[in-house]
């Protein structure tokens, strides 16, 4: 078996509380970014835009959602979940997000509004090309779509370049951990593809 198809039935999700505390190497971590852009991209438009955050501010986003689960803290068990959040996203190794940059009153847009989605593919094709390659170092992670990003301080916490223009694709929380999730069973094939052959 190839390696990439090893990687594509290896991989899952596995959650941040599995992990250990040393962080997979920076540098490594954007050689990979570089390779996983390499995805389809209608227009060239690369609209992709990664966030590789430091401890502080992977502290500060764990922070932010805990605030935003607890609500107005009038739900004891929501300021429970809210806190056991703040800790789980507080402590992870590792986080990059991912956002989708598309300025949806440009010349491209306006002549095509496809692009709008055609950005936004393809920066899922750059979040799974990255969850293959971190897969390939043995590094285990997490594509999280907790909307963390509805906080009011959230871009100003992670410093969004363009706010009024991206989109959050992912969090894509990552570490080293000796947790290997089961296998995922699919259902048959035959009720998903129409094969005219």
């Amino acid at each position: 078996m190839s390696q990439l198809r090893k990687s594509i039935l290896e991989r899952r999700t596995s959650k941040p509380a599995t992990f250990s505390k040393d962080p997979p190497d920076p540098q490594l971590v954007r050689q990979l970014i570089e390779i996983a852009r390499n995805a389809p991209n209608h227009h060239r438009t690369e609209p992709a835009r990664f966030y590789l955050l430091d401890e502080k501010k992977i502290k500060n986003i764990g922070q932010l959602y805990g605030e935003l689960v607890a609500g107005d803290c009038s739900d004891s068990q929501l300021v429970e979940r809210g806190k056991k959040k703040t800790m789980e996203w507080g402590q992870c190794p590792g986080l990059l997000i991912i956002t989708c940059h598309t300025d949806h009153k440009s010349e491209l847009v306006q002549r095509k509004p496809a692009v709008v989605e055609e950005n936004y593919a393809t920066c899922c094709c750059i979040c799974q090309n990255i969850l293959l390659l971190f897969q390939e170092e043995g590094i285990s992670s997490k594509w999280s779509t907790g909307p963390v990003w509805k906080h009011p301080q959230f871009s100003k916490t992670v410093g969004l370049l363009s706010p009024e223009h991206e989109r959050v694709i992912a969090l894509i929380f990552y570490g080293k951990s000796t947790n290997q999730a089961p296998p995922r069973a699919l259902s048959p094939i035959d009720q998903h593809l129409v094969d005219y052959h």
